[in-house]
């Protein structure tokens, strides 16, 4: 039997080895993802099959497959097996990094008013954006959400009451407020409805009172109303003033 210390110098190589193939895989994956941003994300688009992204990066197939797997776990491209296969570029699921956020944030324990801080922020953007910007297929979307809202409160809808935040941040135009504000607003939901209800929406109905949502429903009305009649200021106002009632109602 060999002894310990013969044995800890191949453990050392070894853990040496995967640590250097883990750093060129990460290397790898930044690689492929900026040239994937560079071709202005061509999404289903087979940009190589393994033999030849081994040869253009000129790394082991351990490093690849590697770096293929974080590509994957990005969501921003993926393995296709077969003929005519290879890597393809993916769409990124904004669903799936807010959901991936929304856990990162809920770890660091994040406060429920420092929460509502920021929402406020990018809901007063994104009020404005969208008043300034609301066509009519804007509009339809708006007035949809606000019958399926309708629908909920009457208990006949799978939708929630927070769902109106995450279509006025959708309708400004900006995606980064779209992503934000869905990130958020599923945290300020958790924090009304417990963290199980936060992904079971009949929990979500079963937890919130009949005369609240109804009274959250009325102020949505009148914000959109703001947002249709472009009163950007008057959207920001209605809005402020709603996010600072739902976190002094958490406060009580």
């Amino acid at each position: 039997m060999a002894s310990k210390s013969a044995t800890e110098p191949a453990r050392a190589t070894r853990a040496a080895s995967r640590s250097h193939t883990k750093k060129l895989a990460e290397l790898t994956c930044e690689k492929i993802e900026m040239k994937i941003i560079e071709m202005d994300w061509p999404v289903g688009r087979v940009i190589g099959s393994e033999a030849e992204l081994l040869a253009e990066y000129g790394v082991s197939r351990a490093a690849l497959r590697e770096a293929i797997r974080l590509l994957e776990h990005h969501n921003v491209a993926y393995m296709r097996r077969g003929p005519g296969g290879g890597l393809v570029v993916a769409e990124p699921d904004p669903d799936a990094m807010a959901h991936a956020a929304a856990v990162y944030l809920r770890y660091r324990k994040v406060s429920p008013r420092a929460l509502f801080e920021a929402r406020t922020a990018l809901e007063v953007a994104a009020v404005r954006s969208a008043s300034e910007n609301i066509d009519e297929a804007g509009i339809r979307k708006l007035r949809d959400a606000l019958d399926h809202e309708a629908q909920f409160v009457g208990g006949e809808s799978d939708a929630t009451i927070h769902d109106f935040h995450i279509v006025v941040a959708e309708l400004s135009g900006n995606p980064a407020l779209h992503l934000f504000i869905n990130v958020l607003t599923q945290l300020s939901a958790a924090d009304f409805l417990g963290a199980t209800a936060m992904f079971d929406k009949k929990a979500a109905r079963s937890v919130e009172s009949s005369k609240q949502v109804e009274e959250v429903h009325r102020t949505h009305e009148a914000i959109a109303d703001a947002i249709v009649a472009g009163d950007a200021a008057l959207a920001q106002h209605r809005t402020v003033r709603h996010l600072n009632a739902l976190a002094a109602a958490l406060d009580s």
